[in-house]
């Protein structure tokens, strides 16, 4: 639980804008241009972090992007006060948005052209006119974009050095959905995973790698090692977003809360079971491994399911 407040420079009094008995996460936050409003994320009465236009004379508080059922990570606003920018993590894939702060008017309007992978460091220039980004993912390790607001196309500025590698050769992941062991609404439970798969036919030898956390989300940057992995010694490469998971909504993050926690493990059981229905996978040579939280999984899964791992 968190709160949103302000805090007055001269007196030193803070005021809790939105007091409230529920349990609400409160995310990014500014100002409007006129200061009069603020600008914020919040779940309250939602799964996800949405956007919020709060108004501090009336109080009365606006909700934007109840259309896109995903988490809203970072805001910025244009120095004029015109322009909000603001960017969603869908499916943990982040999407870049824009909207007339001022009027509203026209909806809200989605930038395309970036990589796939995650977006941040979200600037406008001094005019308002054109917009900064820098997109990390899996061909592309941490690079600048520029967007000209008017033409709504983005220029790169900047090409990440990879050691002489050719970054085009580089492996992007399917997004995939597996069903677990449990039910959702009347049907198999869905676990979504990131899916680097080598060239070639196959049957390839498998590595799931587990994220930290646990409220953490496996997201599709840039990694050498992966990299590595798939394009060099031709392992096929899982990353599970298991239950507990961030990014999905409140009620995902907290199915693997307490004595539950042991089902998060079980997922990766059903991972396993995925596996083992692909041709181009070899469910007789699987690795898993993780760091902290990843790390616990790593050595639950080890004792689960020892006679079904090569290692870990």
């Amino acid at each position: 639980r968190s709160s949103l407040h302000i805090l007055d420079l001269k007196t030193g009094k803070l005021q809790d804008l939105r007091p409230s008995s529920q349990e609400i996460a409160y995310g990014s936050a500014c100002f409007t241009g006129d200061g009069k409003g603020i600008w914020f994320t919040s779940d309250e009465d939602s799964e996800f972090h949405l956007l919020r236009h709060l108004d501090l004379g009336s109080g009365r508080m606006e909700t934007l992007t109840g259309g896109i059922p995903w988490d809203v990570e970072e805001l910025e606003l244009s120095r004029d006060g015109r322009t909000l920018a603001f960017t969603t993590n869908e499916d943990g894939i982040s999407r870049l948005y824009t909207l007339d702060a001022r009027t509203r008017k026209g909806g809200i309007r989605r930038l395309e052209g970036l990589p796939s992978g995650h977006i941040s460091g979200i600037r406008f220039d001094a005019e308002g006119r054109r917009l900064a980004v820098s997109v990390n993912g899996s061909g592309t390790p941490g690079d600048v974009f520029v967007f000209d607001l008017e033409k709504g196309t983005p220029v790169r500025w900047t090409f990440s050095e990879v050691g002489g590698l050719d970054p085009s050769a580089f492996v992007e992941p399917t997004l995939v959905r597996y069903p677990t062991f449990d039910q959702a609404d009347g049907q198999p439970r869905q676990i979504p995973a990131f899916f680097y798969r080598p060239e070639g036919k196959g049957p390839f030898p498998v590595l799931i790698n587990i994220h930290g956390g646990p409220e953490s989300q496996a997201r599709p940057k840039f990694s050498s090692f992966t990299q590595y992995l798939v394009k060099e010694m031709g392992i096929a490469v899982l990353a599970p977003n298991v239950r507990g998971s961030s990014g999905y909504g409140k009620t995902w993050l907290q199915l693997d809360n307490g004595f539950l926690r042991e089902d998060s493990v079980k997922d990766i059981g059903a991972l396993l079971d995925w596996i083992a229905r692909q041709k181009d996978l070899d469910a007789g040579r699987v690795a898993v491994m993780g760091g902290s939280y990843g790390g616990y999984m790593t050595l639950s899964s080890m004792t689960h399911y020892n006679e079904r791992l090569r290692a870990g």
